[in-house]
């Protein structure tokens, strides 16, 4: 149970850390619409445990932590992926712009 409150009190806390950098513009709708549905998902997942067995069934997984654990890692390496090519054509730019 504190695990629950701990992580719905963190979703609170980036979903208005969302809608504050949002007012301030720096991120844009999509990007509001995106970060306030990923956190609220996050809390609502933290509250239905059931739920995240069944999906863990589906995926072939022994328990819902684990999925939920699984698929966080998968998502984690593709967002470093994605960064690391970002961030190599930055360097790239820079150095035609040198």
């Amino acid at each position: 149970m504190v695990i629950q409150l701990l992580i719905t009190l963190l979703a609170l806390i980036a979903i208005l850390g969302v809608v504050r950098r949002f007012k301030h513009g720096a991120i844009s709708r999509a990007g509001l619409i995106f970060w306030l549905a990923l956190w609220i998902v996050i809390g609502a997942l933290v509250w239905t445990p059931n739920f995240t067995n069944r999906i863990a069934a589906f995926l072939g997984v022994g328990r819902g932590a684990d999925a939920v654990f699984y698929v966080s890692i998968v998502v984690l390496f593709y967002a470093v992926f994605k960064l690391h090519g970002k961030l190599e054509n930055l360097e790239q730019q820079l150095n035609e712009l040198v």
